[in-house]
C-alpha cells in the first residue's frame, strides 16, 4: 500500500498559517492534518520570502527583513503587555482601597 503525500496550495498554506497564529501550531496541525514540522517550514519560508515563498518555487528572492526592527517590535509588544498588567494591578488596588475606606 503506497502512501500518498498531500500537496498544499499557496492558499491552503496561508490558511494554515493564519489559523496557527491564532490557535498555535499543534491545534493548526491537528485541525488541517499537517505536521508541525511542515507548519514550521512554511512559517520560515513565509518570513523569508513572503506569500511567494509558499508556492514551492525555489527561485524566489528573499525579502529584506530588518531583524533589529523585528526584535524591537517584539520587545515593544512584551513591554506593552507588562505595562497593561501593571495598570490593571493599580486599578484593582485603587478599587480595593475605595472599598476599604468606605
Amino acid at each position: 500500500m503506497s502512501k500518498h503525500r498531500k500537496t498544499w496550495s499557496q492558499q491552503e498554506k496561508m490558511a494554515v498559517l493564519e489559523y496557527q497564529k491564532i490557535h498555535g501550531t499543534t491545534k493548526a496541525g491537528r485541525y488541517y492534518g499537517v505536521s508541525n514540522v511542515s507548519i514550521g517550514k512554511w512559517m520560515r519560508l513565509f518570513d523569508l520570502y513572503g506569500k511567494d515563498g509558499l508556492t514551492g518555487k525555489k527561485s524566489i528572492e528573499p525579502i529584506r527583513v530588518d531583524h533589529e526592527k523585528l526584535r524591537l517590535e517584539r520587545e515593544n509588544t512584551a513591554l506593552k503587555a507588562i505595562v497593561a498588567e501593571k495598570e490593571l494591578q493599580l486599578r484593582i488596588q485603587a478599587e480595593m482601597l475605595k472599598k476599604v475606606t468606605n
